[in-house]
């Protein structure tokens, strides 16, 4: 039986995807990246899982997904969600230090058509410079 966890992030399903490959390639962990996932054999807390990673494109964000798909043997139900959980948070945490803690800002801006009304919200990544005001500064 495979356990899956998600949660819904304000980033762009790009920079979530760029942000699951970093992990994964910074703490040399083998991955295979299939047609809309990426499988990964990760060990976490000392023991050897493998996940499905998928990030999708949501209204107000991106969907985050872990899954395992074969755990440790023995491993309890417990350590499995914390697994899963510990997975999630790397990734979450990578982009939250990448696009909001070196000065990029992950920007919901509802857009409007020609009379005014709101449409579906859009995400976009905007560089936000100290000093800079709006529109000046060099682009990122």
């Amino acid at each position: 039986m495979n356990y899956s966890i998600s949660k819904i992030i304000p980033y762009v399903r790009r920079y979530v995807l760029l942000g699951i490959y970093d992990v994964l390639d910074g703490e040399r962990v083998p991955y295979q990246k299939k047609e809309d996932t990426v499988v990964a054999k990760a060990e976490v807390y000392g023991n050897l899982s493998t996940f499905s990673i998928s990030a999708e494109e949501q209204e107000m964000g991106t969907e985050l997904k872990v899954t395992m798909l074969q755990s440790c043997v023995g491993l309890s139900e417990q350590g499995k969600e914390r697994a899963m959980t510990a997975v999630m948070d790397r990734i979450v945490q990578y982009l939250e230090n990448e696009l909001l803690m070196n000065n990029r800002a992950a920007i919901i801006m509802p857009q409007e058509d020609k009379y005014g009304y709101g449409r579906r919200p859009e995400l976009h990544i905007r560089a936000v410079r100290k000093g800079c005001r709006r529109g000046e500064g060099p682009a990122v």
